[in-house]
C-alpha cells in the first residue's frame, strides 16, 4: 500500500474527515487507498490555522480527554501539541479519488477551503482512522508501507 507523510495537526484533520484536500507541489497518477502517516514534526502554523480550529470545533469532544486549545488573545487561539495527536505512525487509511492540477485559487477550481493556490489538490475520501496507530518511520513523496505495518493497518480498517 502507498503511504504519505503529513505533519500534525494536518494529519489529524485528514484522519477525522475534516480535511478532504491535501496540498502538494507535485502530482501523481496514483488513485486508491493511501495510508496517512503522521510525521514526527509538528507544524506550528497548522496549530494556529483557523480551518484546523474550526475542524476541531466541528469534531467536538469526541476525544477523551478533549484536545487542548490555548487562547492567546481575544481572537487568537492555537491547538496545543497533545499525546493524542500521534507522531511517527500510520493513523488512517483514505482513498485518493482525484488530483486537481489547476494550481489556482480554490474558488476557481472548486476544491474548497483546504485547497492552496499554486499547489496540486489531492482529493481524499472515505477516511478510516486506525483505533491503534501503527508506529512507523516516514519518508518523502509517496512510499510503500513495509509489509508488517501494512498488515497491522489493514487489519484495523477491515474489521
Amino acid at each position: 500500500m502507498k503511504a504519505l507523510s503529513v505533519r500534525q495537526p494536518w494529519a489529524w484533520a485528514i484522519t477525522h474527515g475534516q480535511k478532504d484536500i491535501e496540498n502538494r507541489t507535485w502530482t501523481t497518477g496514483y488513485r486508491g487507498p493511501l495510508a496517512i502517516h503522521a510525521g514526527a514534526r509538528w507544524d506550528e502554523d497548522g496549530a494556529y490555522d483557523k480551518r484546523i480550529l474550526r475542524a476541531l470545533h466541528a469534531f467536538g469532544d469526541r476525544f477523551d480527554p478533549p484536545l487542548r486549545v490555548e487562547r492567546l488573545g481575544h481572537k487568537t487561539m492555537r491547538l496545543l501539541r497533545d499525546r493524542q495527536l500521534t507522531p511517527s505512525a500510520i493513523v488512517a487509511v483514505v482513498d485518493v479519488v482525484g488530483i486537481c492540477t489547476a494550481r489556482s485559487m480554490s474558488e476557481q477550481c472548486g476544491c474548497g477551503l483546504w485547497a492552496a493556490e499554486g499547489q496540486c489538490h489531492w482529493r481524499l475520501a472515505n477516511p478510516r482512522p486506525l483505533p491503534e496507530p501503527v508506529p512507523c518511520k516516514g519518508r518523502l513523496s509517496l512510499w510503500e508501507l513495509p509489509a508488517d505495518v501494512e498488515a497491522r493497518a489493514l487489519a484495523q480498517v477491515a474489521g
